[in-house]
């Protein structure tokens, strides 16, 4: 291969513009514009009108295949974008497949009106979904050098909570009909993927349009080595994802049976406004936490002040389902999902095993957000069937997240 083509020798990180920093955040905000209305509203909402009697079981099935796919996606963007060659760079083709992929699948899921529909609507969404984002997490790696990567985690932190915030806003609030739901998110995605697409300084790794490493090529990816800083950070993650999972999966149906919205709002109403001013606390604490974590070169400490946080909130819904209480939970929700999405994004980076496979290795660490996709509806469903299922749900992720905040101070090789 042309030495112009430096695929196998990753150059290290250059200061990254704001315009670049911006676009990676636009690009976020998109992909989780389309997955968190997905999540916390259309596909409880789906579940609801195929069989109401059923509807915990439905979101069960929907969540565990759905995560199973994503799991695997993931990794496997990651490591495809590795091994690309192209003179687009390695990352830019997947971005492109995965964004118009995504916004495809949304249509399946619109039109979805039995539960096998709509598990394979769920399960195309995911694949796409994933062979998206896998690539995009990989820039902050390839583009971003370490002391920057707080801030820069702080803006695509940014993306949670503005994705949620909007699209709760759209499709709890302003948009009553299906079919223009899932059409202005399938349009904002491709939409705010194109600033990022046009931005990335990516290096050409070869001289097409687009193909793959040949095997021998690909044989000089290092294989995966396991280091203990890595498997710290993964549990940890996992641990906090699990609880994040629970109450953002369940608060619909909490509000529906538990609940009492005031004024004769929708539940789901109900939920879009909840999560609009949990949104806006978590933009706050995760602009805040990036900064001062850069600022102070310490990542665990807020780390494991966001798996307390989101532990208390837990423990706040797990005693009652009135509106005053559940506000209360989701603004300290959103202060500890704030800080762990920017500070933990940065820290995993300063962790990863290879530098070289960098979108392989955060695809395996994105397993720790898929996984609690897939057993915690299965949780949910069981002990909904008893007696206080919720409170009992909610107490499970409030362990699961303070669980996970301290295991964080295991992490030696970053402060």
């Amino acid at each position: 291969m042309s030495s112009a083509f430096l695929a196998d020798v990753p150059p290290r990180p250059q200061a990254a513009s704001g315009a670049f920093l911006a676009a990676l955040a636009i690009a976020q905000v998109g992909a989780f514009l389309s997955f968190m209305p997905l999540l916390t509203i259309l596909a409880p909402l789906k579940a609801a009108a195929i069989d109401p009697d059923n509807k915990a079981w439905i979101l069960a099935q929907v969540g565990f295949w759905g995560a199973l796919v994503a799991g695997g996606a993931n990794i496997l963007a990651g490591a495809l974008s590795d091994s690309t060659r192209s003179r687009f760079g390695r990352r830019r083709p997947w971005l492109i497949i995965g964004a118009t992929g995504t916004a495809a699948s949304c249509f399946v899921i619109m039109r979805a009106d039995a539960t096998p529909e709509l598990v394979g609507g769920v399960l195309l969404f995911q694949l796409c979904l994933n062979l998206l984002f896998g690539p995009l997490v990989a820039l902050l790696a390839d583009q971003v050098p370490p002391a920057q990567r707080g801030r820069a985690a702080a803006f695509i932190g940014l993306a949670p909570p503005a994705g949620a915030m909007t699209g709760a806003l759209l499709v709890g609030v302003a948009l009553p009909q299906d079919s223009v739901r899932y059409a202005v998110i399938a349009g904002l995605l491709v939409a705010a993927t194109i600033p990022v697409l046009l931005l990335a300084r990516e290096t050409p790794t070869g001289p097409g349009v687009f193909r793959l490493a040949r095997p021998r090529q690909a044989a000089k990816l290092r294989p995966f080595r396991l280091t203990r800083d890595f498997a710290v950070a993964w549990l940890s993650r996992l641990l906090v994802q699990a609880a994040i999972t629970i109450v953002s999966l369940f608060t619909l149906f909490n509000i529906q049976d538990r609940g009492a919205p005031p004024g004769g709002l929708a539940p789901e109403a109900l939920l879009g406004l909840l999560v609009i001013g949990s949104s806006l606390v978590q933009v706050a604490a995760s602009l805040a936490g990036g900064f001062l974590s850069d600022h102070l070169r310490r990542r665990k400490a807020f780390v494991l002040a966001a798996g307390l946080l989101v532990a208390a909130a837990a423990i706040l819904l797990a005693f009652s389902a009135d509106w005053r209480l559940m506000a209360g939970a989701f603004a300290v929700f959103g202060a500890g999902y704030g800080l762990f999405t920017a500070v933990d994004a940065a820290l995993i980076t300063e962790v990863l095993p290879s530098a070289h496979d960098a979108g392989r290795d955060l695809g395996l660490s994105n397993l720790a957000n898929t996984l609690p996709q897939m057993f915690a509806p299965l949780l949910g469903a069981v002990l909904l069937q008893t007696y206080s299922g919720y409170a009992w749900l909610y107490l499970a992720a409030g362990v699961a997240a303070a669980a996970g905040g301290l295991l964080i101070l295991a992490i030696r090789r970053a402060r």
